[in-house]
């Protein structure tokens, strides 16, 4: 009687060694129950032990389908591995299974959520100038006044003085020519029919 007390009195205290020597995440990113706003980059996990390289994590998505990650790295206490895509909004699971201290396996889960704001198209800018031609109010113009002179002159029509023929005035510069030789003949002539009688009378 006395030895069945003693065993189940030792257990009670080894029990709690036993439970505490188990791996559990103290630290998580992102954090257990949390919302983010920002699709995670990476998601990683500290223990309160050291774990074996051999331990893994897969992340699933609200309906069960597995999300693709980066090599997972495992370095003493820590455990991580990339998001090689942005999340969707949704709710998320992270499961685990590592090798602690102990050699045990163990294996647990914890959620979280992304809930990031959608991006609002920018409104396409219009064109706000208008087209010259489409100008509702016509272009002013500045028209020159025409010159009352300039025009005065242009309306008085001068006639074209009529042009001698080369040849008609050479003709004409001839006939001129010839007659003043007649008359100088003729006077030559009348001069000496003058002497000549003049001379008789004095005979």
């Amino acid at each position: 009687m006395k030895r069945i007390l003693f065993i189940c009195l030792a257990a009670l205290f080894l029990l709690p060694g036993i439970a505490m020597a188990h791996s559990k995440i103290t630290v998580s990113t992102p954090a257990k129950e949390e919302t983010v706003t920002v699709s995670p980059a990476e998601i990683s996990m500290t223990f309160n032990t050291n774990i074996e390289k051999l331990s893994q994590f897969k992340l699933l998505d609200e309906s069960g389908n597995q999300v693709p990650t980066g090599d997972i790295s495992v370095s003493k206490a820590s455990m991580s591995g990339l998001v090689t895509e942005p999340l969707k909004n949704g709710a998320y699971t992270v499961k685990w299974t590592i090798i602690g201290a102990d050699g045990h396996a163990v294996d647990g889960e914890y959620a979280f959520t992304v809930n990031a704001p959608e991006a609002t198209p920018s409104p396409t800018p219009e064109a706000t100038a208008t087209p010259a031609d489409s100008s509702p109010f016509p272009s002013a113009e500045v028209t020159k006044a025409p010159d009352a002179s300039a025009s005065a002159d242009d309306n008085v029509s001068e006639e074209p003085s009529p042009s001698v023929p080369a040849e008609d005035a050479t003709t004409e510069s001839g006939d001129n020519g010839v007659n003043t030789a007649i008359w100088v003949i003729a006077g030559v002539i009348v001069v000496a029919g003058v002497v000549i009688m003049i001379r008789r009378s004095r005979k």
